[in-house]
């Protein structure tokens, strides 16, 4: 973004960071509970304490701005005072997916220049060789266990920490300093470290409460489910970020379970959920304990959200999914239905001062005609800064002109409302035919029984590519190939109809909850 954009600017963006901004909300109700995590509970002015007293180890540590820190924590308090200790010391931090591979994690270390790292004793076997091999100033560990071995390591718990009279007040960050390297395969599929500044990840808070404040939200109120994993641009935005800065109560789980999240949504009256599709679909299939809900708002974002999926949504609940769209380049939220009037397909209208149009991707002309089908591009205050140390690649991410490409193929309908057809990456291309693979999973997820869905394209002699389809059906039903080709017959072009169908337990997930579809692919293509 340039510095002439912001005159056109519809919302107010507080010229400071991250932790200035919670400092501020939290002077205003200190004592306002600010997170629930498991029996605890901590009021807003617990935040900054703890944070402070962390930030006071770090900086006597010798961390300094603009060192890395990396945090490997699966949702807990100890996960956002962290973070905002971070930022105090002026430190970027990088944040980890528990999930990936030991090796993954181990060169996210090494491409991030960590020298610290904060984590938890029941992740050791993803750092355990990492840390051997990566040379860490710091070792903080959050939880009371500590093995012979860790000691050994010198890790240092954060209770201990926490116990100490020992405060850092200053704040070493301002609204233009890097705050969080996170990691992404972005348009090309190679993970790449997006740089998001805390003016960034600020306004995108600010534009995501503006949008979802034309249903009324009392902040003394709002209750946020946290149960997208923090380490990701959609949970750290949805469930920590925007609910802080706006006085709601944040409710954290550590790991989705939906029983559990029913459960919590009743005994908390939980008034925010914030979830992907394959959590809805779980949600839907598992019984819910009452129907008398505190629910108001629910965002689905991360994937495509089945039509099919919404309504049935709404029918066991009487809540409307309000789908949005975003990228970890644009911190990550640029596009979210109207929560009182959302329109099902669809991934809504642009979050206040947000421009975004579709062009053609070869030659990045703009493409006006309603309903026809082209590359979606961005800008707006939340736009990253670039990829860490890939100068390069940071350049072709934008056009000529300025927009960030977002890979991802969209149009638009003669209400402004925007529609994600594929990703760009991911249409196949038989006989020189295109086929959407979104369009075929929206009508094969119809079929009573099919809890999941994906379709990606497979090596072909003749065709080049064909579409291969997977399929996870729910317990109890009996689905055969044959079923859905006859179902498909009449709905979609011949050449659309997928050439293998194969049914599976499971499919693989990324750490947000999508369809790794890349995972799917290798084993095809290999």
């Amino acid at each position: 973004m340039t510095l002439s954009d912001e005159s056109n600017y519809t919302l107010s963006y507080p010229n400071h960071s991250l932790y200035q901004n919670l400092l501020e909300v939290a002077s205003k109700i200190p004592e306002r509970i600010a997170v629930v995590d498991g029996k605890k509970s901590y009021s807003y002015n617990d935040i900054i304490t703890d944070s402070n007293k962390l930030a006071f180890f770090l900086y006597n540590s010798g961390i300094e701005k603009e060192d890395t820190v990396a945090i490997l924590l699966n949702n807990s308090y100890n996960f956002i005072i962290s973070l905002f200790a971070c930022f105090q010391v002026g430190a970027k931090v990088t944040l980890l997916n528990p999930r990936l591979s030991e090796k993954d994690i181990s060169s996210n270390f090494i491409d991030s220049d960590a020298i610290a790292l904060i984590t938890q004793s029941e992740l050791k076997e993803k750092f355990a060789t990492a840390i051997k091999n990566h040379a860490f100033n710091i070792k903080i560990i959050t939880n009371s266990y500590v093995s012979n071995e860790s000691k050994e390591n010198d890790y240092v718990l954060i209770d201990s920490i926490l116990q100490k009279n020992d405060y850092y007040t200053e704040d070493q960050s301002n609204s233009k300093s890097i705050a969080l390297l996170l990691y992404t395969g972005g348009t090309t599929g190679l993970p790449k470290a997006v740089m998001l500044s805390h003016y960034n990840l600020l306004a995108n808070s600010i534009q995501f409460n503006s949008a979802l404040d034309k249903i009324e939200r009392e902040p003394e109120k709002s209750v946020v489910l946290g149960i997208l994993p923090f380490y990701h641009s959609f949970g750290l935005m949805a469930c920590v970020f925007s609910p802080l800065f706006k006085g709601s109560k944040i409710v954290v789980l550590p790991k989705f379970d939906p029983k559990k999240v029913w459960e919590t949504i009743i005994k908390e009256k939980v008034t925010e959920l914030y979830a992907v599709p394959t959590m809805y679909v779980a949600l839907t299939l598992e019984k819910i304990p009452s129907k008398n809900l505190s629910l108001k708002i629910c965002v689905s974002g991360g994937a495509p959200l089945p039509i099919e999926l919404g309504e049935k949504f709404y029918k066991l609940t009487g809540v409307k999914i309000c789908e949005g769209y975003g990228l970890t380049e644009c911190s990550p939220v640029t596009h979210l239905n109207p929560p009182d009037s959302p329109k099902l397909g669809s991934i809504g209208i642009p979050l206040p001062d947000t421009k975004a149009k579709i062009i053609d991707p070869e030659t990045e002309q703009n493409i006006v005609i309603e309903g026809e089908i082209g590359e979606l591009v961005i800008k707006g205050p939340q736009v990253m800064m670039g990829y860490y140390k890939k100068g390069i690649e940071s350049i072709k991410t934008f056009t000529s002109d300025g927009w960030l490409r977002t890979g991802d193929l969209a149009s638009i309908d003669d209400e402004g409302f925007f529609f994600i057809v594929d990703r760009l990456k991911e249409v196949i291309i038989s006989g020189g035919l295109k086929i959407y693979p979104r369009e075929v999973e929206e009508l094969v997820f119809k079929i009573p029984g099919v809890a999941y869905t994906a379709l990606i394209g497979i090596l072909d002699e003749y065709y080049g590519e064909v579409g291969k389809l997977y399929v996870v059906t729910k317990e109890g039903y009996n689905i055969t190939k044959e079923q859905i080709i006859e179902f498909l017959k009449n709905k979609v072009a011949t050449y659309k109809i997928p050439k293998e169908i194969e049914f599976v337990d499971s499919l693989p997930l990324s750490g947000p909850g999508k369809i790794a579809k890349r995972e799917l692919e290798k084993l095809n293509n290999s």
